[in-house]
C-alpha cells in the first residue's frame, strides 16, 4: 500500500473503494489486482503476473489453434523506464498455453522519427536495444501495422454519432482472434493516463489512422504547450470511439492488463523520462477497460498522483464519456489477491 510503501496516501488515511477481499464477483466489471508486496524466490512477479491471469479467467475465450495478439508498448529510446520483457513474456507463455499457438507481440511506429532512419528498421532497433525480441517475449515480435505502420483494414465505431465513423486497426491486431492489451500506465499530457483506453484504442490502429485521430494535435507536447480545451475534448472523444473499433476487430475477445510499474509523468514514445510519480502498485486486469482504467485512476490518486492536477487532461470525464459510448462502466469491484 502507499502508505507503507514509500508513497503517500492522498487525503490521510481514505480507504480504497469498491474492494472485494474475498471470492469473486461475477461481470463485466470486474476489477483483479495483484499488489508488488511480499516479494521473495517463490512469489516473484512472473508468480504475482500468472496469478493475476489465472483469477482473470485470462483464457476463458481462447480455444486450440486461435491467434492471440497482445498489444504491448515498446520505449523510445531516451525513455528510460521501459518494462522488462518477462513483464510480457508471462502473458505470452499463457496465451500459447491455452490456444497451443504461439503469439503475436506488436506496438506501433512512433509517429515521430527522431533518428532519420527507416522508420521500420528505426522501431526495430530500439526495441532490440532494449531488450525486446521474438525470443525474449515468448512470440513473434511485430510492428503493428506492417512494416510501413499503415497497414490495417477498416472498421466502424460502432454507434451513429461517431465523429470518426471508422478506423483503421492495425493488421497484427485486427488479423488475430483476440486481443489481450498489455499496458504500462504512464501518465499522459493529453489523455490523463496511459492505459487500457489509450493502449487498447488509439495505439492499436495503423499510423495514417492515428494522424487522422489526431486531426491537428501535436502528440509531442514537449514545451508545455497545450491545444485549445475545445481541440482537446475533441480528440480526447475520437480516441476514446478507437477503442470501440479495436474491440470490434477482434469480436470483442479482449483483456486487459494495467502494469502500474514505474509509472512515469511521461508515455513510453517520449525520448525522456523523470522518475516514476508513484510506487509499484502491482497489476491489474479486467475485461471491462474502463473499469480497469477507473480502478487504476483510483489507486494513483490513492497515492498522492494528481492526474487530473498534473496531466492538464479530465480523465474523470474521459471515464464518464467512455461509459456514455458503450465501452464499459466506471463503476467496479476491486478484488485483491495476496
Amino acid at each position: 500500500m502507499c502508505d507503507e510503501g514509500g508513497g503517500r496516501r492522498r487525503g490521510g488515511s481514505r480507504p480504497l473503494p469498491h474492494v472485494a477481499r474475498e471470492g469473486g464477483v461475477a461481470g463485466m466489471n470486474r476489477v483483479i489486482w495483484v499488489d508488488a508486496e511480499g516479494m521473495s524466490f517463490d512469489n516473484t512477479v512472473a508468480h504475482k503476473l500468472a496469478r493475476l491471469l489465472d483469477a482473470a479467467e485470462s483464457g476463458a475465450d481462447l480455444t486450440d489453434g486461435m491467434r492471440v495478439a497482445l498489444k504491448v508498448n515498446t520505449s523510445e529510446e531516451g525513455y528510460e523506464y521501459g518494462l522488462r520483457p518477462v513483464f510480457l513474456r508471462i502473458p505470452a507463455e499463457e496465451a500459447r498455453r491455452v490456444s497451443n499457438t504461439r503469439p503475436t507481440l506488436c506496438d506501433g511506429l512512433r509517429l515521430v522519427d527522431y533518428w532519420r532512419r527507416v522508420r521500420g528498421n528505426t522501431f526495430m532497433d530500439v526495441a532490440r536495444a532494449k531488450g525486446y525480441s521474438t525470443d525474449t517475449l515468448g512470440g513473434n515480435f511485430v510492428i503493428n501495422g506492417g512494416f510501413s505502420g499503415d497497414e490495417g483494414n477498416l472498421y466502424s465505431c460502432g454507434f451513429a454519432e461517431s465523429v470518426l465513423g471508422g478506423v483503421e486497426v492495425g493488421t497484427a491486431v485486427c488479423r488475430s482472434d483476440a486481443l489481450w492489451v498489455l499496458s504500462h500506465v504512464t501518465l499522459h499530457p493529453l489523455f490523463g493516463v496511459s492505459g487500457a483506453l489509450w493502449n487498447g484504442g488509439f495505439e492499436c490502429l495503423s499510423a495514417r489512422a492515428r494522424t487522422r485521430v489526431l486531426d491537428g494535435i501535436n502528440p509531442y507536447p514537449f514545451n508545455g504547450a497545450r491545444p485549445p480545451a475545445e481541440a482537446l475534448r475533441d480528440f480526447q472523444r475520437r480516441a476514446l470511439e478507437c477503442a470501440l473499433a479495436v474491440k470490434v476487430s477482434v469480436e470483442g475477445k479482449a483483456l486487459y492488463v494495467n502494469y502500474l510499474w514505474d509509472v512515469t509523468p511521461q508515455p513510453e514514445y517520449f525520448p525522456f523520462s523523470d522518475k516514476p510519480a508513484a510506487p509499484n502498485l502491482g497489476f491489474l486486469a479486467s475485461r471491462d477497460p474502463v473499469a480497469l482504467d477507473a480502478a487504476t485512476r483510483d489507486l494513483l490518486e490513492d497515492c498522492g498522483v494528481d492526474v487530473e492536477g498534473g496531466t492538464g487532461a479530465d480523465f474523470k470525464a474521459i471515464l464518464q464519456w467512455a461509459g456514455e459510448i458503450g465501452s464499459g462502466s466506471s463503476e467496479y469491484v476491486l478484488e485483491k489477491l495476496s
